[in-house]
């Protein structure tokens, strides 16, 4: 299952927790999953079903993230899944720049607060945001 969900989804991380999902979908319908006329079936069929909800989420995401990159306002901005939003698009950019962005973007902090939190001065924090939605556009636009 592992190996089909990596197949699929291109990510190691991201399949092992479509696997876990399933099974966890498994253990609150063990009865109704052992009953099926084809339990491995039914188990690849949830599989299927979670992998093509975390797509949709990550499209979602991808979606919420180019419109972040064109806001002016970004308290505009909808409510985000913390654990979620690190697992899909830590990845993207710099640790430090990634956070950087999370917490402008998603938190709606400004940037001085989160140039002092950071530790650098508003000019760097205003450009730093700027080379990060650079960087974060040009990657969400060429996959």
């Amino acid at each position: 299952m592992a190996a089909y969900a990596f197949s699929v989804l291109g990510d190691r991380n991201l399949a092992e927790e479509a696997v876990q999902d399933t099974f966890c979908i498994f253990c609150a319908k063990a009865n109704d999953a052992l009953q099926h006329e084809n339990p491995q079936g039914w188990l690849m069929r949830t599989l299927q079903n979670v992998m093509r909800n975390m797509q949709r989420h990550r499209a979602a995401m991808n979606r919420l993230i180019m419109q972040s990159l064109q806001v002016e306002h970004l308290e505009e901005l909808l409510v985000y899944d913390e654990p979620g939003v690190d697992l899909l698009y830590g990845d993207l950019a710099a640790r430090a720049d990634f956070q950087l962005r999370k917490r402008v973007v998603l938190d709606g902090c400004t940037m001085l607060e989160a140039a002092e939190e950071f530790g650098i001065t508003v000019e760097v924090c205003k450009k730093r945001i700027q080379r990060i939605r650079a960087n974060l556009k040009r990657k969400l636009s060429h996959p």
